[in-house]
């Protein structure tokens, strides 16, 4: 298990401390010199490589710079003046002048410009680890597909070699007298198109693939083992204590939650601007020694110091700019609100379609793929007796490939429903192991049961 935390201090209070878990179970550990492309590996490198979560990164770090820029004086002018005719006084020429002066802003506008930063530091934070969790939801969607694609292609290569056994069946039968041509035709049909079928999945896998290459950040040529198998995800969390943590963890709700505070110093900000800002100056004029006589400070440079103040007399204006900013600060409010609605909907949508997958995956194991196996071996029996039809056995053939495809659909669905939830709230909602199909088992007879999952 993976454990990224996201921390950002956005001024003196803490913004956001969201912990993203990433689920990195693997099925079973990657043997020696071979490429790991468990889910795992896959979120792993989303982490890494993902482009969007490349860029976000790079607008988080670009909004921490700005806060070095802001809540700082503007920078002081200097000032050379030279006379291109002297000005003759008392004490002397005056020839030239140099000057300093220097912008100060009202008590405490450097301090609220400096928390506008803060406040885009935190919203940029809660963007990205939005942006976080959306590439991990992809990512697992993509593996949950990919495996769902292996799965289906397993169940329809399972399938063509019993039709295939059974187009032998028929055949010799046929051969004997015992049944008609129209039986072998019939099975030939469903071969066919149960082996085009077979093409159309495989054709799906190329696309996938690149999908999944894509979110990965890698070149789109790679190639990637189809998953033989599906994450087996149940929930361990109630409804409302899920809505609970989803309205606590959502980075979406945080961001539109530092909306309204950067409105609300925005606001104060507008405040300050009835109030005069001061510019202050320091200034002193070169001047020569007196032609005639030997007056008093002859040849002295005059220092001269300043102080210029605006008058904030248009108070139409800064009544307009305060109104607004109410006006931001109660649209940044509406729009929590909405968020926080539509949070609430996906996630009463995400938990009925776990609930509905797992009411159909008991059905199909419990009540219909137990029964339609007795069907089909019954039939095939029969068949082979001459005491059922063709038909029939047909029947029962495809009625068992639609259930099991119809079973993997719903172990699919209730995995990207969990991956879904997980998104919103922000935090594991499920241990993540893995279905062991049959040839997986056959392909490793050394391994145990218990060497599969975690």
């Amino acid at each position: 298990m993976r454990l990224l935390t996201i921390k950002t201090i956005a001024g003196k209070t803490q913004f956001i401390s969201l912990t993203l878990i990433l689920i990195l179970a693997t099925a079973a550990s990657c043997p020696a010199g071979e490429e790991d492309t468990s889910l795992a590996s896959y979120l792993e490198q989303a982490l890494v490589g993902n482009d969007g979560l490349r860029a976000a990164r790079a607008e988080f770090r670009a909004n921490k710079e700005r806060v070095r820029q802001a809540g700082i004086l503007p920078d002081p002018k200097l000032g050379l003046q030279y006379y291109l005719e002297p000005v003759e006084t008392r004490t002397g020429p005056q020839n030239g002048a140099v000057s300093l002066s220097q912008s100060v802003p009202w008590i405490s506008k450097l301090s609220l410009l400096q928390e506008l930063s803060n406040h885009d530091v935190a919203i940029a934070a809660a963007k990205l680890a939005a942006v976080e969790l959306d590439v991990a939801r992809q990512v697992k969607e993509a593996y949950i597909e990919y495996g769902f694609l292996g799965l289906s292609r397993q169940t329809v290569s399972d399938n063509l070699e019993l039709l295939r056994y059974l187009e032998g069946v028929a055949r010799s039968r046929y051969a004997g007298g015992k049944t008609t041509y129209f039986d072998v035709l019939k099975i030939q049909i469903e071969l066919a198109k149960l082996e085009e079928k077979d093409l159309a999945l495989a054709d799906q896998a190329e696309p996938l693939r690149i999908h999944i290459n894509g979110l990965l950040g890698i070149e789109s040529e790679r190639a990637q083992t189809i998953p033989a198998s599906l994450p087996q995800v149940t929930l361990n969390m109630g409804d409302d204590e899920i809505l609970t943590l989803a309205m606590a963890n959502a980075p979406l709700l945080h961001e539109a939650q530092e909306r309204i505070a950067k409105a609300k110093t925005g606001r104060e900000l507008a405040d300050k601007d009835f109030y005069p800002d001061f510019n202050v100056s320091l200034k002193t004029i070169f001047t020569g020694s007196a032609e005639f006589g030997n007056p008093p400070d002859s040849g002295k440079d005059p220092i001269i110091a300043g102080l210029m103040v605006n008058l904030p007399v248009f108070r139409d204006r800064r009544h307009g700019k305060v109104a607004e900013k109410e006006a931001m600060i109660s649209s940044a409010q509406a729009m929590r609100q909405q968020k926080e609605r539509v949070l609430a909907t996906e996630i009463e949508r995400y938990l009925y379609a776990y609930r509905a997958s797992q009411r159909k995956i008991a059905l199909y194991n419990d009540e219909l793929l137990p029964k339609v196996e007795q069907q089909l071996e019954v039939a095939i029996n029969g068949f082979q007796s001459g005491q059922s039809s063709i038909l029939e056995l047909i029947d029962a053939e495809k009625s068992l490939l639609n259930f099991k495809l119809s079973e993997s659909r719903a172990a699919a669905n209730r995995a990207l429903a969990i991956a879904r939830l997980e998104n919103r709230t922000g935090t594991t909602l499920a241990q993540w192991s893995y279905i062991i199909t049959i040839a997986q088992l056959q392909a490793h007879k050394d391994i145990t049961l218990a060497d599969w999952s975690k």
